[in-house]
């Protein structure tokens, strides 16, 4: 079309790419134009059809070949809008002439993608805004309400009346965007700058907006629009394990070498472009939602806090979220879920992960080994090498090829209701779910029918056709169940015991050993036994500390169901790794890991145990004193409950854990454990002979039963000449049974000699009535 003045400048107007429009014959150099999704040059005089513009259309008219605003002389706003799905490889092309220098009040918008026809209101899309303050030409986005300039033109560009432009923008399917002018129309365009931006990928409609004031109102011109490109055409979703969490950063402090901010890296290991604009990144309390992002096969982008945004960006492709889920430095849960809330990834970390004590106190990643073993959890991740620290948004430095080969195993049965039983394996199982044939119960139920329990496959819900009865031992047996990598489980892998769970009552569980005072860079950790009959869950049991007849700073066990049968020890501590590496020989002890435990000074403290519904199980009133008196050094030794069915806070029933046991016994039965059958009326000593210090148990037991309590006794300890070396109790008030406990000291605090000795025993009742027991004990040497 030709401009003439004053309303139209002489000569041919420009398209790029080779198009030169001249009258209203388009000559197509290139075939990339054959993918136009519409031309206009209103050359027909009408703008409402081929194609159909709609909006506030009475504000518009036709003009000598150009549409022209034609609005009543008030301050307002004007739109037209046409069908327009062109967003990727697209190109859009028009020219602009405005009869006065724009302003904040007279300026234009040309959006190039909307996913509103109204464009007066909220929407989203892309827009030139051409005019306002900085006379500038400049590309922004707007989300909602919200416009925010995403490439800079040059301020004064348009700084001139009147305005003659062609305004020529590009985006390839990568989002990548370049806005180019023509101030004058002399066939000859400038760059305003570049950007990428992805954050709205799809386009319904093209469009015009006029600002303009009273005196404005019908000075705006638009022509020969070419808009050319392809619709968005949403990619396949993404399946189960397309994208995965490959890096974690926990606790970012100390700082190694990476910014003191947590992050997440995520991995596309698919062979598609994933977008993850509404896709969920979350832990149990905390959701953020991910921005329009598309994520490439074989690479990573980084997620983290907005604020921490620009801090990563220099690592690779970086989104700040909000609401970014705090990743728990002792362990957490977090799940990536897709728009659609699909589970796409899922890890539940602990900080044993890390499997290196100096690594986990901070600024250290934990980075995934294997990416392409799926099935794989904690044998799966381990602490970054990389001396910064971390790798976030490259490959990471522990990467090799690590295939499962094994079969699951079955850890635990549990039954949650009386007629149903849950069942935890080590890993991942494939997804279909195993027949009701699979399964062989003891004594024997028939299974009725079989369910994952849990979004992570590990565990395996049961319908039984009988409910289960209390303190019946029952067992399990597996058979065809099969992980996620393929592997079958094997036998001695694939049976375990269980019975139904009762309520603990006070004294069910007792507190058998405790660690308060640890090694160096140790921990301490806290031992139960269950001295009942019954199987009890420790589901929310918490263990505390004891104060003025008040448990104070109880922290929960577990939340998850935990199984102690009749009999059965179990320890707790933060850290099992650190536990076992100071104390080999509980290698096959039964530890769980918790997330806190209760300050235990060194010197003396308490302990408690509470039940789910509040019931104080045990307490125990510890102090150092209760250690060996041979001892020199009391760091790292633990005490040990001698008597399950002693008092709980009896002095004589607490023992430091033998050396040879290696100074602490956690999850396994005590060194110094002793369990003791006396007739009534009768005096036994246990073990006859011991070694001092050295020996398991390093002590010996004076048990003593009797028809009633009340009476008084009298104990001491004399060597082969007839001398008293140590006094045990000294009319001391006996309980109907009990015992008393000789460590082969004497009373001046040093080790007895090797030899043989008596105990004598006297006992008297409030009638006057004595007994005398005497018992031989031989005090050895290694």
């Amino acid at each position: 079309m030709i401009w003439n003045n004053p309303d139209k400048i002489q000569g041919p107007s420009f398209s790029p790419h080779g198009v030169i429009k001249v009258g209203v014959v388009f000559i197509l150099l290139f075939p990339y134009l054959l993918q136009a999704q519409f031309t206009d040059d209103f050359s027909d005089g009408d703008f409402t059809t081929n194609p159909a513009w709609s909006g506030t259309a009475t504000k518009f008219t036709i003009d000598a070949g150009r549409l022209r605003l034609q609005a009543p002389a008030v301050a307002d706003i004007a739109y037209l809008t046409t069908t327009n799905e062109a967003i990727n490889h697209a190109m859009w092309e028009f020219s602009v002439q405005l009869n006065f220098n724009p302003s904040s009040s007279n300026f234009v918008r040309v959006y190039l993608t909307s996913d509103q026809t109204d464009l007066s209101g909220p929407l989203n899309g892309y827009f030139i805004l051409i005019g306002d303050t900085p006379d500038e030409v400049s590309l922004y986005r707007q989300t909602s309400t919200t416009r925010t300039k995403i490439i800079d033109g040059l301020d004064g560009r348009v700084n001139a009346d009147p305005v003659l432009l062609r305004i020529r923008v590009t985006r390839d399917d990568q989002g990548n965007w370049e806005l180019f002018s023509d101030a004058g129309i002399t066939g000859t365009f400038a760059s305003e700058g570049t950007v990428t931006d992805n954050t709205h990928p799809a386009s319904t409609y093209f469009g015009v907006y006029c600002s303009y004031t009273s005196t404005r109102s019908s000075h705006f011109f638009f022509d020969d629009f070419l808009v050319t490109g392809n619709p968005y055409v949403p990619p396949p979703p993404a399946n189960y394990k397309d994208i995965i969490i490959s890096e974690l950063f926990p606790d970012p402090n100390p700082v190694i070498g990476l910014p003191e901010a947590e992050f997440v890296e995520l991995f596309n290991r698919s062979g598609i472009q994933i977008n993850l604009a509404g896709w969920k990144l979350s832990d149990p309390s905390t959701t953020a939602i991910l921005p329009n992002f598309i994520l490439e096969p074989g690479s990573y982008v980084i997620i983290t806090a907005t604020s921490s945004a620009s801090a990563y960006s220099s690592f690779g492709p970086t989104l700040g979220v909000s609401n970014f889920p705090t990743l728990n430095n002792g362990g957490d849960n977090i799940r990536l879920r897709d728009a659609s809330d699909n589970r796409i990834d899922e890890v539940t970390y602990t900080d044993a992960w890390y499997k290196n004590d100096d690594k986990k106190q901070g600024g250290w990643t934990l980075e995934l080994i294997d990416p392409e073993n799926i099935c794989a959890e904690e044998e799966n991740w381990v602490s970054s090498e990389h001396p910064s620290g971390g790798t976030p948004g490259q490959q990471n430095s522990v990467k090799a090829n690590k295939p499962d080969l094994t079969g699951p195993r079955l850890l635990s049965a549990i039954p949650v209701t009386a007629t149903q039983l849950k069942l935890l394996f080590d890993e991942t199982l494939e997804s279909t779910v195993p027949s009701t044939g699979s399964f062989v119960l003891v004594p024997s139920i028939a299974v009725t029918a079989v369910s994952f329990a849990s979004s992570t496959l590990r565990e395996l819900l049961l319908e039984v056709a009988a409910p289960f009865q209390f303190r019946q031992p029952y067992s399990i047996t597996v058979a065809n169940i099969v992980d996620c990598s393929g592997n079958s489980i094997q036998p001695g892998f694939n049976q375990v015991s269980f019975g139904f769970p009762e309520a603990a009552e006070q004294s069910d569980i007792v507190i058998n050993e405790i660690l308060f005072n640890p090694k160096p860079f140790g921990v301490d950790f806290v031992e139960v036994r269950n001295r009942s009959q019954k199987y009890i869950n420790l589901k929310n049991v918490a263990i505390g500390n004891f104060e003025n007849g008040t448990v104070t700073n109880p922290k929960v066990i577990t939340a998850d169901d935990l199984l102690l049968p009749p009999a059965g020890i179990m320890a707790f501590s933060t850290d099992p790794f650190t536990l076992l590496a100071h104390y080999p020989k509980s290698q096959q002890g039964i530890i769980v890991k918790v997330n806190a435990l209760p300050s235990f000074p060194d010197n003396e403290g308490s302990v408690s145990v509470v039940s789910e519904g509040a019931v104080v199980l045990d307490n125990f009133m510890y102090s150092r004193e209760y250690h060996s008196v041979f001892l020199r050094d009391k760091e790292g030794v633990s005490l040990e409950r001698i008597h399950p069915d002693a008092p709980t806070n009896d002095a004589n029933n607490w023992k430091s854990a033998a050396s040879t046991a290696g100074f602490a016994t956690p999850g396994l039965p005590n060194s110094n454990s002793v369990i003791t059958q006396v007739i009534s009326g009768e005096v036994k000593i246990e073990p006859e002979l011991f070694i001092p210090l050295y020996g398991q148990p390093d002590f010996t037991i004076i048990r003593y039963r009797f028809d009633q309590g009340g009476k008084v006794a009298n104990i001491r300890i004399f060597d082969q000449q007839g001398r008293e070396i140590k006094q045990i109790a000294n009319n001391e008030t006996l309980a109907t049974e009990g015992f008393y406990r000789w460590d082969g000291d004497r009373n001046d605090g040093i080790k007895a000699r090797p030899g043989y000795y008596v105990v004598w025993f006297e006992v008297y009742d409030s009638s006057g009535a004595v007994e005398i027991f005497r018992k031989r004990v031989v005090v050895a040497a290694r």
